[in-house]
């Protein structure tokens, strides 16, 4: 009964609603495009075209770091999406040592990057279950002369995006 009571009211102010908005509105003619339909009947033809299902990008990154002999950057990788690849360009005059290092401690890689000459990290070889979600930092070190390197990166929940 009292269900019933709430149907009548709310449907008594919805009214009373739409008379005010009526009453308020200046008078001109709405039109309403016609309504589409689409039928389908059967199974669509891809052509041999297999369905292509985006993956999920947890995070994604990219910049240049340079001006000194060491500096670092970081970047965050949500829970559950621990397959990651990273790309470096290095744009400098010397090459360039570059590590990446969990918030925990634990060192990923290390890899030296020649002068005019990129690298690209995918986690999917080195951690086929993929890295740890967190924060993650990147160093950068040169010897010789500034660092100038152009990075790019995402962490993904399916490997094989990380594979192209």
């Amino acid at each position: 009964m009292m269900k019933k009571k709430l149907t009548v009211l709310a449907s008594a102010v919805l009214l009373a609603a739409v008379a005010v908005q009526g009453a308020s509105a200046q008078s001109e003619e709405v039109t309403t495009p016609p309504a589409i339909e689409i039928e389908q009947t059967g199974d669509i033809n891809l052509g041999g075209v297999k369905e292509v299902t985006p993956f999920k990008i947890g995070n994604n990154w990219s910049g240049n770091v340079n001006g000194s002999k060491i500096t670092s950057t970081q970047f965050y990788v949500p829970g559950g999406f621990g397959h990651v690849k990273l790309y470096f360009n290095n744009k400098g005059t010397s090459d360039t040592i570059i590590s990446v290092t969990h918030s925990s401690g634990k060192v990923y890689f290390t890899e030296t990057v020649k002068a005019g000459k990129s690298f690209t990290w995918r986690s999917i070889y080195d951690y086929s279950q993929g890295v740890r979600g967190g924060d993650f930092i990147v160093s950068y070190r040169s010897s010789s002369s500034n660092v100038n390197v152009d990075f790019a990166g995402f962490a993904s929940d399916n490997e094989e995006e990380v594979k192209g």
